[in-house]
């Protein structure tokens, strides 16, 4: 839960939040060809899928804690650990950019280091249209970066232009 949600009160709270789900609908369970493990996953990733969109009033914000810890951070190179913040944010926009299906897709895969195969299987799909899917995603996150890159530049350059 921590990969997904950086404050560890919050991830700790939907945890608990998850396993109430779990234990309030485990009799409705009814195997209809995936495991209860999968089932429990899936209950899992829908609850932080409502949470960020709940509160996606702050996206691309960080938590009060990882401030904190950036700011009474003693480590040499903090401005290498700013930049790299500031590519997980732009990462995590270009990935709500995308459509669910692909959303899951780059979920399971890059957050989850599921394999093509366990992928397929939980989404019942074949391995070779994981695979496809997965390449047209990456392709797709990498032009939403880039053209957010040169939005930003063109954004930079006309407010220096316009204090000129």
């Amino acid at each position: 839960m921590t990969k997904r949600v950086t404050n560890v009160t919050t991830a700790e709270d939907l945890t608990s939040e998850i396993f109430e789900k779990v234990l309030l609908s485990i009799s409705d369970f009814q195997w209809q060809g995936i495991t209860v493990s999968a089932w429990i996953f899936k209950i899992a990733r829908n609850h932080i899928i409502d949470f960020y969109r709940k509160n996606d009033k702050h996206k691309g914000e960080k938590s009060l804690e990882d401030i904190v810890n950036f700011v009474e951070s003693n480590i040499p190179g903090v401005d290498v650990e700013a930049e790299a913040d500031e590519e997980e944010v732009e990462l995590y926009n270009a990935i709500r950019d995308l459509q669910e299906e692909e959303q899951y897709l780059v979920y399971y895969k890059f957050f989850e280091e599921l394999s093509n195969k366990e992928i397929a299987d939980l989404l019942n799909m074949s391995e070779t249209n994981v695979g496809t899917k997965l390449h047209r995603a990456r392709k797709k996150l990498e032009s939403i970066i880039q053209k957010n890159q040169k939005k930003r530049i063109r954004n930079a350059t006309n407010a220096s232009n316009s204090k000129s």
